[in-house]
């Protein structure tokens, strides 16, 4: 379907509700947990609490080697995290990794393992309102190989399944039904979540660049569903992926070339 309407101005923009320059650092790491945070806020120094133009529940500011980063917890879902995605761009942000969480749909990845989607299936809706019907998703291409080099530079001797590939990401949690999970693994798709299409594609409508990590929290691909919510093999992954994310934004100059 050609994308025609919806082509003009939208009435009310990002910037008429933020201030150019009121974000801290144009260097953001996103997160969905609580754990996340606490980590992030343990690796950086200078840590402080500060106050953001944007949807959160949480943000702070600190330094690794010496450049300044924050930190912004997102709520569930691409419409809530877009909306604080585009008001931290408004505001001046420019580099972003998101660090979640994912249900793995294909048998090469379990609990504990990581994925950094290369490139996703659109079934959230809010993407729609950004690109064609037709438009696959992709992260910044050098940041992601930036993120993935550091992933595996501190995961050292761990087994820690790091696996590049598609995400699926949906509205609808509880119709990820056994066709679609099938099908989607047959289709090279290796994890599930809310949010990572959607944000890259507000990512690459506004020309910033953003990258995605995911630890795997529970499994799909199985005769039954297998949850992973509480077990310490997620929050080691989640440890590492925050660690990583801090690095690979404290030592990025930004290209923006897409997957």
């Amino acid at each position: 379907m050609p994308f025609r309407l919806g082509r003009g101005e939208p009435v009310v923009k990002p910037d008429a509700l933020v201030k150019r320059g009121s974000v801290p650092s144009e260097r953001v790491l996103l997160v969905f947990t609580r754990y996340s945070f606490r980590v992030a806020r343990s690796v950086l120094s200078d840590v402080e609490r500060v106050r953001i133009p944007a949807p959160h529940w949480g943000a702070l500011r600190g330094s690794l080697m010496g450049v300044s980063v924050c930190v912004v917890g997102l709520y569930f879902g691409a419409p809530a995290s877009v909306m604080t995605l585009e008001m931290l761009i408004a505001a001046g942000a420019r580099y972003f990794v998101v660090v979640g969480e994912a249900g793995a749909i294909h048998s090469a990845l379990k609990i504990g393992d990581i994925l950094l989607p290369s490139w996703g299936l659109r079934e959230e809706g809010t993407s729609y309102h950004y690109a064609p019907t037709d438009h696959v998703s992709r992260p910044s291409r050098d940041l992601l190989a930036r993120l993935e080099e550091n992933l595996r530079r501190l995961r050292g001797r761990r087994r820690i399944k790091v696996a590049v590939g598609g995400v699926w990401s949906t509205d609808a949690p509880f119709r990820e039904t056994r066709d679609k999970v099938r099908e989607y693994a047959g289709r090279g798709i290796l994890g599930a979540d809310m949010e990572s299409t959607a944000l890259m594609c507000v990512a690459e409508y506004r020309g910033v660049d953003l990258a995605v990590a995911l630890a795997i929290s529970d499994e799909l691909h199985g005769e039954e569903w297998n949850p992973g919510f509480k077990s310490r093999k997620l929050k080691r992954a989640e440890s590492l992926l925050v660690k990583a994310s801090l690095a690979t934004l404290a030592s990025y100059s930004g290209h923006n070339g897409r997957c």
